[in-house]
């Protein structure tokens, strides 16, 4: 455990260090602030202008986050066989993709929790309001996160890192749209066709479990089962799917 503390505490500063880090957050800045304005702008009531807009901004630039720089600290040293230099200490394929994994995870982490604090500060001060259920969203956000990180592990060791970055993508909309696939296997013509939606439903996680924006912008109570199971939901989704990331490259040939 030692040497996966460690891999994931020099991945967390490497990324931190860099750049295209700063320019995703700066964005994320801009439009936690800007919501303030398109609040002003938009008939209604501001204050759920500036949830909706803030929440999913956090969604958003959170998953870019996990997907950039899941390319940068995990398929650049693959690509680039620094690789070997960690491998060729007392340290395992798996410490190694699971260091690399935690240190992604804090460093999402880190910027939620930052772009959070900016979204609460704009309602405290523009709108007077703090509300609870915004720190609701965003650990669910960031259970998403751990997820979709988890995806981009396994491509990572599977693909490219473009390829990997797209699938990453692929697997973050899909998900959020899941259902809507399964309610479409019940037209569509051809039992192939349905037959490739089912399995695409199965392989793809449903992460609109992890969504409880609505509930929050429009101050509805929100089930503590549905929490319940979307935390153990996503946990368990996420062990599978670093399981299969550690046991492809328990496999891979880095040579």
């Amino acid at each position: 455990m030692k040497a996966v503390l460690a891999i994931a505490g020099n991945t967390f500063r490497e990324a931190m260090r860099d750049r295209i880090l700063y320019l995703f957050l700066g964005f994320a800045i801009l439009l936690l602030v800007g919501s303030k304005v398109f609040g002003m702008l938009t008939v209604g009531d501001e204050t759920k202008v500036i949830l909706d807009l803030g929440l999913a901004g956090l969604q958003f630039f959170s998953m870019l986050i996990a997907v950039m720089m899941s390319v940068v600290l995990i398929s650049r040293e693959i690509e680039s066989r620094t690789v070997f230099v960690i491998l060729a200490k007392p340290v395992r394929r798996w410490q190694f993709l699971l260091g690399k994994y935690l240190g992604l995870v804090a460093t999402v982490a880190l910027n939620l929790s930052f772009m959070t604090a900016i979204l609460v500060a704009v309602l405290a001060v523009y709108r007077h309001e703090l509300r609870a259920g915004v720190l609701l969203v965003a650990l669910m956000t960031l259970l998403e996160m751990v997820l979709v990180a988890a995806f981009a592990t396994l491509f990572a060791v599977l693909t490219k890192p473009i390829l990997g970055s797209v699938l990453t993508l692929g697997v973050f909309l899909i998900g959020h749209v899941s259902q809507d696939l399964w309610l479409l296997t019940r037209h569509l013509p051809g039992a192939a066709t349905r037959a490739v939606v089912t399995v695409v439903y199965h392989l793809v996680p449903n992460l609109e479990r992890f969504n409880f924006k609505t509930e929050v912008v429009h101050s509805l109570p929100v089930p503590a089962a549905a929490v319940g199971w979307a935390v153990s939901y996503g946990l368990a989704f996420t062990g599978v799917v670093l399981v299969l990331a550690c046991l492809q490259l328990g496999r891979k040939d880095l040579v």
